[in-house]
């Protein structure tokens, strides 16, 4: 699904709105170029049409909708139709004054929107207030940059993580409120027996099973000490929970390997998640709901398979991060690393992989005193080399005070995306009404 926004040009009858009706058409016409759907709303002047628009604009279901101020307004009835549809994010769209024949003109809009905006604050809403023309495009950028976080936000409501065990080793920062996620961020949480993965593994077929281990050889690289018998555990594991994805309709899925799958089945399933991970599931270790939220975030803001790590180390404005054996298998720096076995701490495969170079942003949702908080920070992944000769890694030289980093430091795990979301996450955590956090 795309992104999707209603549009609704507001306007007064005593000001030029058949100028200012050019601005609404390329508005329309510049959103549309970017990709973005869009339910263009009656054109409201009176007040006895708010309850029509309202519903229209319901029945669509927006991710965002655009107040459009195209001349001065009356705060009033954009007021009414705001607070019918407080639900959504609103994006309050004042146009500066423009050259007509050599001369300054106006349609009276900055005036008209700068009223609304101070208005909708005062009632309690929070609308984001963009200024510019519609045939500039950095107020094109702008505002589809809300519209894109806006429709992630959506996303993330819409979500459900699937819990397999709970946390693992009395990792309190794991843990999680039901009520409060559900409340804060519409996600749920469908807990699943690691019992059910077992009984899953099964029932899948031999030659199902032989067909995932051709793909994986054709797609990945593979160390030579992983024999067949590792590959058909790893694959069958990788079905089982493709399956149990489909079956409850998940977003995304973390395991609780410790122990149940280390020691009583003795295979662990880093390969598989890593796969899943790569193939649009956000995947994670551990039972770490905050940590698989947040990775559900950077997934939804940029379509990446994203990557986590332990904070394992830290020297001079470096941290060192890596997890037990998840990771991406497409986030490689090198062609040579893949599919390894475990050695020394578990039974199993692992992605034995150093991530790629580039800018990255670091991220991890907390919970301090009863409230949420993102915690973010954006660094440089640079060369480095597996941890310990085994296990993934990325070495991050910090953007900002390493020591604030430290200080702000939510727990152990944190997710990582290629490129600079800082702006996006700031516009998120405004949407879902979370504190940011930058170092």
């Amino acid at each position: 699904m795309g992104i999707k926004v209603a549009f609704v040009p507001l306007y007064h009858s005593d000001y030029p709105f058949s100028i200012a009706r050019r601005f609404v058409e390329k508005a329309i016409d510049k959103l549309k170029e970017n990709g973005i759907d869009i339910l263009l709303c009656k054109e409201i002047c009176e007040k006895s049409c708010i309850k029509e628009v309202a519903k229209s604009i319901a029945s669509y279901r927006p991710d965002s909708i655009v107040l459009f101020v195209a001349t001065w307004i009356e705060a009033p009835n954009a007021v009414s139709l705001a607070l019918e549809l407080s639900q959504y994010p609103l994006i309050v769209w004042g146009l500066r004054m423009y050259y007509e024949n050599g001369k300054r003109e106006s349609t009276g809009s900055l005036p008209g929107a700068s009223v609304l905006k101070a208005s909708l604050e005062a009632v309690g809403l929070k609308p984001f207030f963009i200024v510019g023309m519609p045939d500039e495009p950095i107020t094109i950028d702008k505002v589809y940059i809300i519209c894109l976080v806006s429709s992630a936000a959506r996303k993330i409501r819409e979500a459900k993580i699937g819990l397999v065990g709970y946390a693992s080793m009395g990792m309190y920062t794991a843990m999680f409120d039901p009520f409060s996620l559900r409340k804060v961020f519409g996600i749920d949480v469908v807990h699943i027996d690691t019992s059910e993965v077992f009984k899953e593994m099964s029932g899948v077929k031999e030659a199902e099973t032989l067909s995932i281990i051709d793909s994986w050889r054709k797609r990945y690289f593979i160390e030579s000490d992983v024999d067949e018998e590792d590959l058909v555990k790893a694959a069958k594991i990788y079905i089982a929970l493709k399956n149990l994805v489909e079956k409850y309709k998940l977003s995304s899925i973390t395991v609780k390997c410790q122990y149940e799958f280390s020691k009583n089945l003795g295979f662990v399933p880093c390969v598989p998640l890593s796969v899943l991970a790569d193939e649009g599931v956000v995947s994670s270790c551990e039972g770490d709901i905050p940590l698989t939220l947040t990775m559900l975030m950077l997934h939804y803001l940029t379509n990446q398979p994203i990557y986590y790590g332990d904070l394992v180390d830290v020297r001079g404005n470096k941290i060192y991060l890596s997890s037990c054996g998840f990771a991406p298998l497409t986030l490689s720096a090198e062609k040579t690393m893949g599919i390894g076995r475990h050695k020394y701490f578990f039974k199993g495969l692992r992605s034995g992989i150093v991530l790629k170079k580039g800018e990255v942003t670091l991220a991890r949702i907390g919970l301090v005193s009863g409230k949420y908080r993102l915690h973010v920070a954006l660094g440089e992944v640079v060369e480095t080399e597996l941890r310990q000769g085994l296990f993934p890694a990325a070495e991050v030289e910090l953007k900002g005070d390493v020591e604030a980093f430290i200080e702000n430091v939510m727990s152990q795990h944190y997710a990582l995306a290629y490129g600079d979301l800082r702006k996006y996450l700031k516009i998120l955590t405004k949407i879902l009404e979370v504190e940011y956090i930058e170092t």
